[in-house]
């Protein structure tokens, strides 16, 4: 919000295509090129409001140098699958790693190390050819949390729906971790599913860079 003034004040955009800027309920007639500043020149009044919108794309990546796998942006997050989670609290003493020791005078119950461990499948490719793969995608807007956060998987208000297969050769390895990301693209037998993404932010067991199926 402004004083009543006459000057200008500058909007710095982001990297986005078809940002729109309006005074009010006013649009402002004015090209907008992503990665620009914007001037607006005007006699201003008291409680003038700029609003500013950024519209967001799905857009896919495709890592070369890793098996050729995909990620799923849309505006300026990425997203993960979401996995359900069962913490598993650990003493804090046996977890502690090399020279990570526990002074004498210290309670390590107050300390609380934790395993995360899915309940839910996690080992999915996502359908189809990366290049045409976003119409596969649709967006789910949920209410905003109550609490003000939004980094949970039981509080995020945006999630997205696509279609993938299981892929039942890529497992948790010998060390209960993942197993090596199978090479894109990768034949499933597997039935269609629809998935859930969420914003990576909120997940703590995190597939972000997805196998593509044939």
């Amino acid at each position: 919000r402004y004083s009543s003034v006459t000057g200008v004040q500058t909007c710095a955009l982001p990297i986005c295509s078809n940002a729109k800027i309006r005074v009010g309920n006013d649009p402002v007639a004015t090209s907008v090129s992503a990665g620009q500043y914007v001037k607006l020149d005007r006699e201003w009044k008291n409680n003038d409001q700029i609003y500013l919108e950024f519209p967001m794309k799905i857009k896919i990546r495709t890592w070369a140098t890793n098996k050729n796998s995909v990620s799923v942006d849309r505006g300026p997050l990425t997203y993960s699958l979401k996995i359900k989670e069962n913490y598993v609290r650990i003493d804090s003493k046996q977890t502690a790693q090399h020279d990570s020791k526990w002074q004498e005078n210290s309670d390590p119950s107050q300390w609380p190390s934790y395993e995360i461990h899915p309940t839910s499948d996690w080992n999915y490719g996502l359908i189809g050819n990366p290049a045409e793969m976003e119409k596969n995608f649709s967006v789910v807007r949920k209410p905003w949390p109550k609490d003000d956060f939004p980094f949970t998987l039981s509080s995020v208000p945006i999630e997205i729906k696509t279609t993938a297969k299981k892929i039942p050769s890529w497992v948790i390895d010998q060390y209960d971790l993942c197993g090596e990301l199978p090479a894109s693209p990768i034949a499933s037998g597997e039935p269609e599913e629809t998935i859930t993404l969420v914003p990576m932010g909120a997940a703590r067991l995190r597939i972000s860079a997805f196998p593509t199926v044939k």
